[in-house]
């Protein structure tokens, strides 16, 4: 997987702090200093899903995405910011914005689709826990919106919004969601997006150069090409991510794109570390259900829906398979 930058992770520490939390217990089980943490430094993004999955539940808000997304400022995203800013119009600064994303702190892809009026930002999220979805989601349309409009401050343009979607049932305060974007929300939707129109994208942008444009655009795709280095250990870390699921476990097609992989090289890099994405998958069923057999009183339907069976004879079945024993003799016996 590629990496990111640091300073989002670091951001929601510093918000986390000035709340009471206690950060540091979770940031040194992952193996962060939190006394040595760099600004210039990386990390990559399923170990920084892994530390915030731990994290986030403890704000007791979950609004807080909101919060965590404002802190995204322009000297947050480097040379991407100067690229865009010289774009020839809005419509090609997203469209480099687009093409650039992995250089952003997104826990999902973007698009943009033009329309004969109007044209949609959508961002499919990846696969998240759901204890952090909504949180996320937020975080990353309200930073994505603090970007444009730090942006459009500094150009001096109006691309106000004419809809927002959300990919989650609607919260009992809807308030603050249309004060701060501005525009009717939507929620429920199959992914985020925004709607804004073709006429405000087709605004010629005052700092345009092609020049600059073009060293800002060789200095991405080298902090691109140094990011996604190769990373020794992905079935490891495959599996450390399927850990963070509970019932509704990512298929092989969701995982990968969490890993910026197409299926077929995610497929083929786990084979050559000798293991199998079913394999993987499994032996993290297994670990979960050893648990949940030995310190809980849970009966096994219960454990089967908890670990994503339809119907708990397929449980018992995969359980055998991997242990010899059915739940109920492994429970007994205290194996």
């Amino acid at each position: 997987m590629s990496q990111r930058s640091i300073l989002a992770l670091m951001y929601t520490v510093d918000l986390l702090r000035q709340r009471g939390v206690a950060c540091d217990p979770v940031l040194a089980r992952h193996g962060l200093d939190p006394a040595r943490l760099d600004p210039n430094g990386e990390i990559e993004r399923d170990r920084e899903l892994a530390v915030l999955t731990e994290l986030l539940p403890l704000a007791g808000d979950p609004a807080f995405g909101f919060e965590m997304g404002q802190r995204f400022g322009l000297a947050g995203y480097g040379p991407l910011t100067m690229l865009l800013m010289t774009s020839r119009t809005a419509f090609e600064g997203f469209q480099l914005g687009v093409r650039y994303q992995a250089l952003t702190y997104l826990y999902g892809e973007l698009s943009l689709v033009p329309g004969e009026e109007d044209t949609a930002l959508i961002l499919k999220p990846i696969a998240l826990p759901a204890s952090v979805r909504r949180m996320l989601i937020d975080r990353d349309m309200t930073g994505t919106f603090r970007l444009v409009n730090d942006l459009q401050t500094q150009l001096g343009l109006d691309l106000a919004p004419r809809e927002i979607w959300l990919p989650y049932p609607e919260p009992r305060d809807t308030a603050f969601y249309e004060e701060y974007f501005r525009a009717p929300i939507r929620f429920d939707q199959p992914w985020a997006q925004a709607t804004i129109r073709n006429r405000d994208l087709a605004t010629p942008l005052p700092f345009h150069n092609q020049a600059a444009q073009d060293l800002y655009r060789s200095q991405c795709d080298a902090l691109l090409a140094r990011r996604a280095g190769a990373p020794e250990g992905l079935a490891d870390r495959v599996a450390t991510y399927l850990d963070l699921f509970l019932g509704d476990f990512p298929d092989a097609a969701r995982t990968a794109a969490t890993f910026d992989l197409p299926e077929r090289s995610f497929r083929r890099r786990l084979g050559e570390e000798g293991r199998s994405f079913q394999k993987i998958l499994d032996d993290v069923r297994l670990g979960k259900a050893r648990a949940l057999l030995g310190d809980s009183s849970l009966s096994v339907e219960r454990i089967a829906d908890r670990l994503g069976y339809s119907e708990t004879a397929a449980f018992i079945r995969a359980f055998q398979r991997w242990t010899g024993q059915t739940p109920a003799k492994y429970r007994r016996l205290g194996s």
